[in-house]
């Protein structure tokens, strides 16, 4: 966190990844690598600095192990895969 509240102003947009050391493992090797994968254990947040206010984690799904900064490109389709594989997990046992 202390890294967020260093390049966070106000009015300024900060993209960040969070998840398990699983997930930001295969981010770091790449981002297909996260994308192709079937993990699940993360997260992104659209975080923009209000007066202090702090980035809210989704912490009752999964254990935050770490976290990185990432742009708005890759946040997006980190989300999009994200709900992709919420949906599969949905969709696929109603289909058995």
């Amino acid at each position: 966190m202390k890294e967020l509240k260093q390049i966070s102003h106000v009015k300024v947009t900060t993209y960040i990844l969070y998840g398990s050391d699983e997930a930001l493992m295969l981010y770091h090797n790449s981002l297909d690598t996260l994308l192709e994968s079937n993990c699940m254990d993360f997260d992104v947040v659209t975080f923009e600095t209000q007066l202090g206010k702090e980035p809210e984690f989704i912490i009752d799904i999964f254990e935050i192990e770490g976290y990185c900064i990432i742009d708005q490109t890759i946040r997006n389709r980190l989300h999009d895969n994200l709900c992709k594989k919420v949906k599969n997990q949905i969709i696929e046992p109603r289909q058995q």
